[in-house]
């Protein structure tokens, strides 16, 4: 399939979206765009819990990783869906949106937690073209019932991953 766009999603899906760029020919995606959903208080706390994170050993990483996972899933159970935040997508993107009349663009992300963010980015998307072709592209799925899947994807067994650009990341 050929892609009229490429969007990633800032920060992790910015990442994997450049490998993606590097391995496939532009005629196969066409333009790419990031799209950043970051809320004002994230960044303060993602410094500060990087900080405190590096620090611990490796078998509690993977302890706190299991267990906020845990967490998030029976968190949905109880309290449903969460909101996420307000997308603002770039101009070019719009632009693309507007003059196709089934534009086809695929989003990129590092994984799929809950699934709310990659929800309001389609919606989004659907709400400037509803006959937009969207597909989702991921390193992996980390939770059984997301509120959307990736159409492609490595791991889809709940399979968490440290990246490199994660707050627990420990280089060995």
């Amino acid at each position: 399939m050929k892609f009229d766009a490429v969007v990633a999603v800032r920060r992790g899906g910015s990442f994997v979206c450049d490998a993606f760029c590097r391995h496939f020919p532009q005629d196969r995606y066409g333009e790419r765009f990031d799209v950043t959903l970051q809320r004002p208080s994230t960044k303060h706390k993602n410094a500060t819990m990087s900080s405190i994170l590096k620090g611990l050993p490796i078998s509690l990483l993977n302890l706190l990783r299991i267990t906020e996972s845990i967490f998030l899933s029976f968190r949905r159970k109880i309290k449903g869906r969460g909101l996420a935040p307000e997308i603002l997508l770039p101009d070019g993107l719009v632009s693309i949106l507007q003059r196709s009349a089934t534009p086809h663009i695929l989003v990129i992300d590092d994984a799929i937690d809950s699934g709310d963010t990659l929800f309001a980015i389609v919606a989004a998307l659907k709400g400037i073209n509803p006959n937009a072709e969207i597909r989702i592209a991921v390193m992996t799925e980390t939770t059984s019932h997301p509120r959307i899947h990736a159409d492609y994807s490595l791991y889809r067994n709940k399979t968490l991953i440290r990246f490199p650009w994660s707050n627990d990341y420990k280089s060995h």
